[in-house]
Protein backbone atom coordinates (compact mmCIF):
# COMPACT_ATOMS: atom_id res chain seq x y z
CA UNK A 1 0.00 0.00 0.00
CA UNK A 2 2.65 2.23 1.04
CA UNK A 3 4.53 1.47 -2.34
CA UNK A 4 0.99 2.61 -3.98
CA UNK A 5 1.10 5.88 -2.11
CA UNK A 6 4.59 7.01 -2.92
CA UNK A 7 3.69 6.05 -6.79
CA UNK A 8 0.40 8.26 -6.48
CA UNK A 9 2.33 11.19 -4.68
CA UNK A 10 5.09 10.76 -7.31
CA UNK A 11 2.78 11.32 -10.05
CA UNK A 12 1.42 14.39 -8.77
CA UNK A 13 4.53 16.31 -7.83
CA UNK A 14 5.71 15.53 -11.09
CA UNK A 15 2.50 16.16 -13.41
CA UNK A 16 3.11 14.92 -17.09
CA UNK A 17 2.68 17.96 -19.30
CA UNK A 18 1.61 16.22 -22.65
CA UNK A 19 -1.16 13.17 -22.55
CA UNK A 20 -1.60 11.18 -25.41
CA UNK A 21 -5.08 9.00 -25.46
CA UNK A 22 -6.86 6.64 -27.47
CA UNK A 23 -10.73 5.61 -27.16
CA UNK A 24 -11.69 2.46 -27.84
CA UNK A 25 -14.88 -0.09 -27.49
CA UNK A 26 -18.25 -0.81 -29.05
CA UNK A 27 -21.26 1.03 -30.73
CA UNK A 28 -23.85 2.27 -28.49
CA UNK A 29 -26.93 3.15 -29.47
CA UNK A 30 -26.85 6.09 -27.16
CA UNK A 31 -24.55 8.51 -28.46
CA UNK A 32 -24.24 10.72 -25.52
CA UNK A 33 -22.72 7.95 -23.81
CA UNK A 34 -19.83 7.21 -26.84
CA UNK A 35 -17.06 7.25 -27.34
CA UNK A 36 -16.98 10.67 -29.01
CA UNK A 37 -19.14 12.03 -26.22
CA UNK A 38 -16.68 11.44 -23.80
CA UNK A 39 -13.96 12.77 -25.77
CA UNK A 40 -15.60 15.82 -26.34
CA UNK A 41 -16.23 15.95 -22.77
CA UNK A 42 -12.42 15.33 -21.70
CA UNK A 43 -11.41 18.20 -23.73
CA UNK A 44 -14.15 20.49 -23.20
CA UNK A 45 -15.27 21.38 -26.69
CA UNK A 46 -17.14 19.80 -29.02
CA UNK A 47 -14.58 18.83 -31.76
CA UNK A 48 -15.80 15.01 -31.89
CA UNK A 49 -18.99 14.49 -34.04
CA UNK A 50 -21.59 12.74 -32.46
CA UNK A 51 -24.48 12.52 -34.97
CA UNK A 52 -23.16 10.04 -36.83
CA UNK A 53 -21.14 6.78 -36.50
CA UNK A 54 -17.03 7.16 -36.38
CA UNK A 55 -15.66 5.58 -39.58
CA UNK A 56 -12.18 6.82 -39.00
CA UNK A 57 -9.71 7.53 -36.56
CA UNK A 58 -9.22 11.12 -36.05
CA UNK A 59 -7.15 12.92 -33.37
CA UNK A 60 -7.72 16.30 -31.81
CA UNK A 61 -6.13 18.19 -29.20
CA UNK A 62 -6.70 20.68 -26.15
CA UNK A 63 -4.97 22.06 -23.33
CA UNK A 64 -6.38 20.70 -19.92
CA UNK A 65 -6.17 22.02 -16.89
CA UNK A 66 -2.23 23.45 -18.10
CA UNK A 67 -1.99 19.54 -19.73
CA UNK A 68 -1.38 19.48 -23.76
CA UNK A 69 -3.92 16.39 -24.45
CA UNK A 70 -4.24 14.25 -27.45
CA UNK A 71 -7.49 12.06 -27.71
CA UNK A 72 -7.81 9.63 -30.59
CA UNK A 73 -11.57 8.62 -31.74
CA UNK A 74 -12.27 5.65 -32.86
CA UNK A 75 -14.38 3.18 -35.11
CA UNK A 76 -16.98 1.22 -33.15
CA UNK A 77 -17.02 -2.76 -33.18
CA UNK A 78 -20.13 -4.06 -32.53
CA UNK A 79 -20.46 -5.31 -28.72
CA UNK A 80 -21.20 -9.09 -28.97
CA UNK A 81 -19.78 -9.47 -32.40
CA UNK A 82 -16.77 -11.72 -33.18
CA UNK A 83 -13.79 -10.11 -34.65
CA UNK A 84 -14.43 -11.14 -37.80
CA UNK A 85 -17.95 -9.47 -38.26
CA UNK A 86 -16.16 -5.99 -37.79
CA UNK A 87 -15.28 -4.72 -41.23
CA UNK A 88 -11.97 -4.63 -42.36
CA UNK A 89 -10.99 -1.15 -42.84
CA UNK A 90 -12.63 -0.44 -39.05
CA UNK A 91 -10.55 -3.16 -37.81
CA UNK A 92 -7.08 -1.39 -40.13
CA UNK A 93 -8.35 2.52 -38.76
CA UNK A 94 -8.77 0.97 -34.99
CA UNK A 95 -5.06 -0.14 -35.31
CA UNK A 96 -4.04 2.98 -37.14
CA UNK A 97 -5.01 5.38 -33.90
CA UNK A 98 -2.29 4.61 -32.27
CA UNK A 99 -0.38 6.34 -35.49
CA UNK A 100 -2.07 9.66 -34.98
CA UNK A 101 -0.56 10.47 -31.73
CA UNK A 102 3.19 10.18 -31.63
CA UNK A 103 5.52 8.52 -30.67
CA UNK A 104 2.42 6.66 -29.32
CA UNK A 105 -0.40 6.37 -26.68
CA UNK A 106 -0.25 6.66 -23.04
CA UNK A 107 -3.31 5.32 -22.05
CA UNK A 108 -5.96 3.21 -23.90
CA UNK A 109 -9.78 4.45 -22.34
CA UNK A 110 -12.34 1.37 -22.41
CA UNK A 111 -15.41 3.04 -22.57
CA UNK A 112 -18.32 1.20 -21.40
CA UNK A 113 -21.31 2.98 -20.90
CA UNK A 114 -22.97 2.12 -17.83
CA UNK A 115 -26.35 0.57 -19.00
CA UNK A 116 -24.50 -1.72 -21.39
CA UNK A 117 -25.43 -5.14 -20.80
CA UNK A 118 -22.36 -7.85 -20.58
CA UNK A 119 -23.15 -11.09 -21.72
CA UNK A 120 -20.42 -13.56 -22.38
CA UNK A 121 -20.07 -12.59 -26.04
CA UNK A 122 -18.96 -9.27 -25.15
CA UNK A 123 -15.88 -10.86 -23.56
CA UNK A 124 -14.85 -12.89 -26.75
CA UNK A 125 -15.56 -9.64 -28.54
CA UNK A 126 -13.39 -8.07 -26.22
CA UNK A 127 -10.17 -10.05 -26.34
CA UNK A 128 -10.85 -10.82 -29.78
CA UNK A 129 -10.69 -6.73 -30.80
CA UNK A 130 -7.72 -6.00 -28.67
CA UNK A 131 -5.86 -7.88 -30.30
CA UNK A 132 -5.67 -5.64 -32.56
CA UNK A 133 -2.80 -3.81 -30.57
CA UNK A 134 0.56 -4.84 -29.16
CA UNK A 135 0.87 -6.99 -26.86
CA UNK A 136 1.02 -4.82 -24.02
CA UNK A 137 -2.29 -2.69 -25.01
CA UNK A 138 -3.67 -4.03 -21.04
CA UNK A 139 -1.06 -2.72 -19.15
CA UNK A 140 -2.00 1.16 -20.40
CA UNK A 141 -6.08 0.65 -20.40
CA UNK A 142 -8.20 2.14 -18.08
CA UNK A 143 -12.06 1.04 -18.21
CA UNK A 144 -13.89 4.44 -18.61
CA UNK A 145 -17.74 4.27 -17.89
CA UNK A 146 -19.85 7.00 -18.93
CA UNK A 147 -23.74 7.65 -18.19
CA UNK A 148 -25.87 10.05 -19.20
CA UNK A 149 -28.68 9.92 -16.76
CA UNK A 150 -28.32 10.98 -12.96
CA UNK A 151 -25.89 8.01 -11.52
CA UNK A 152 -23.72 7.50 -8.51
CA UNK A 153 -20.17 5.54 -7.80
CA UNK A 154 -22.39 3.17 -6.32
CA UNK A 155 -24.38 2.04 -9.08
CA UNK A 156 -21.23 1.31 -10.76
CA UNK A 157 -19.48 -0.57 -7.80
CA UNK A 158 -22.73 -2.48 -7.79
CA UNK A 159 -22.88 -3.16 -11.86
CA UNK A 160 -19.32 -4.03 -11.59
CA UNK A 161 -20.21 -6.93 -8.30
CA UNK A 162 -23.15 -8.51 -10.25
CA UNK A 163 -21.11 -9.22 -14.19
CA UNK A 164 -18.67 -11.08 -14.22
CA UNK A 165 -17.63 -10.64 -17.47
CA UNK A 166 -17.07 -6.72 -16.02
CA UNK A 167 -14.72 -8.38 -13.52
CA UNK A 168 -12.65 -10.30 -16.24
CA UNK A 169 -12.32 -6.80 -17.95
CA UNK A 170 -11.41 -4.85 -15.16
CA UNK A 171 -8.58 -7.53 -14.09
CA UNK A 172 -7.05 -7.65 -17.59
CA UNK A 173 -6.70 -3.57 -16.88
CA UNK A 174 -5.48 -3.88 -13.46
CA UNK A 175 -8.47 -3.40 -11.89
CA UNK A 176 -7.82 0.75 -13.21
CA UNK A 177 -11.23 2.14 -13.34
CA UNK A 178 -13.26 6.03 -13.72
CA UNK A 179 -16.51 7.35 -14.14
CA UNK A 180 -17.83 10.23 -16.09
CA UNK A 181 -21.11 11.50 -15.85
CA UNK A 182 -21.30 13.31 -19.35
CA UNK A 183 -24.81 14.89 -18.32
CA UNK A 184 -22.81 17.18 -15.97
CA UNK A 185 -20.63 19.21 -18.22
CA UNK A 186 -19.86 21.80 -16.05
CA UNK A 187 -18.39 19.08 -13.44
CA UNK A 188 -14.46 19.39 -14.81
CA UNK A 189 -13.41 17.83 -12.02
CA UNK A 190 -13.89 14.16 -12.72
CA UNK A 191 -11.73 14.86 -16.26
CA UNK A 192 -8.97 16.09 -13.67
CA UNK A 193 -9.52 13.30 -11.28
CA UNK A 194 -9.54 11.21 -14.60
CA UNK A 195 -5.47 13.13 -15.47
CA UNK A 196 -4.34 12.09 -12.66
CA UNK A 197 -5.30 8.76 -12.67
CA UNK A 198 -3.68 8.75 -16.45
CA UNK A 199 -0.92 10.60 -14.44
CA UNK A 200 -0.88 7.27 -11.97
CA UNK A 201 -0.88 4.80 -14.75
CA UNK A 202 2.58 6.59 -17.08
CA UNK A 203 4.31 6.44 -13.93
CA UNK A 204 3.46 3.06 -13.11
CA UNK A 205 4.96 2.23 -16.59
CA UNK A 206 7.83 3.80 -16.27
CA UNK A 207 6.88 6.56 -18.23
CA UNK A 208 6.78 4.77 -21.20
CA UNK A 209 4.17 5.14 -23.73
CA UNK A 210 2.23 2.18 -25.25
CA UNK A 211 5.08 0.63 -27.82
CA UNK A 212 4.01 1.41 -31.76
CA UNK A 213 5.65 0.02 -34.83
CA UNK A 214 6.29 2.51 -37.45
CA UNK A 215 6.02 -0.31 -40.47
CA UNK A 216 3.31 -1.24 -39.83
CA UNK A 217 2.08 2.50 -39.73
CA UNK A 218 3.25 2.32 -43.05
CA UNK A 219 1.61 -0.94 -43.80
CA UNK A 220 -1.74 -0.10 -42.36
CA UNK A 221 -1.79 2.95 -44.57
CA UNK A 222 -0.58 1.20 -47.80
CA UNK A 223 -3.57 -1.04 -46.83
CA UNK A 224 -6.32 1.34 -46.10
CA UNK A 225 -5.37 2.82 -49.52
CA UNK A 226 -5.65 -0.35 -51.57
CA UNK A 227 -9.04 -1.23 -49.97
CA UNK A 228 -10.31 2.13 -50.59
CA UNK A 229 -9.19 2.61 -54.10
CA UNK A 230 -10.91 -1.30 -54.80
CA UNK A 231 -14.43 0.19 -53.00
CA UNK A 232 -14.43 3.78 -55.40
CA UNK A 233 -13.78 1.14 -58.44
CA UNK A 234 -16.73 -0.87 -57.42
CA UNK A 235 -18.88 1.77 -56.68
CA UNK A 236 -18.13 3.45 -60.42
CA UNK A 237 -19.04 -0.38 -62.00
CA UNK A 238 -22.15 -0.36 -59.74
CA UNK A 239 -23.34 3.22 -61.37
CA UNK A 240 -22.03 2.48 -65.19
CA UNK A 241 -24.36 -1.09 -64.13
CA UNK A 242 -27.55 1.63 -63.44
CA UNK A 243 -26.61 3.81 -66.27
CA UNK A 244 -26.70 1.20 -68.81
CA UNK A 245 -29.99 -1.10 -67.33
CA UNK A 246 -31.64 2.98 -67.13
CA UNK A 247 -30.63 3.30 -70.97
CA UNK A 248 -32.00 -0.02 -71.63
CA UNK A 249 -35.64 0.33 -69.79
CA UNK A 250 -35.55 3.93 -71.89
CA UNK A 251 -35.43 2.04 -74.91
CA UNK A 252 -37.68 -0.50 -74.14
CA UNK A 253 -40.14 1.94 -72.99
CA UNK A 254 -40.05 3.69 -76.82
CA UNK A 255 -41.04 0.80 -78.45
CA UNK A 256 -44.35 0.83 -77.12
Amino acid sequence: MAASTDIYNSAQSHPVRELRIVLIGGRYNDRLSSKSSAGNFILGQNVFNTSRRTAQSEAKQQEVFSRRVTVVDTPGWWWRGPREATPKLDQIEIQNSVHLCPPGPHVFLLVIPVNLYLSQLVKTSQKQHLELFSANVFSHTIVLFTAVAPCSDETVESKIRTSPVLQWILQQCGNRKHFLNISNREDRDQVKKLLEKIETLITNNGFRHCSVDRNQGETLRKEMRDLTERASKRFDQVQKQRKKLKLQIKGRLQLY
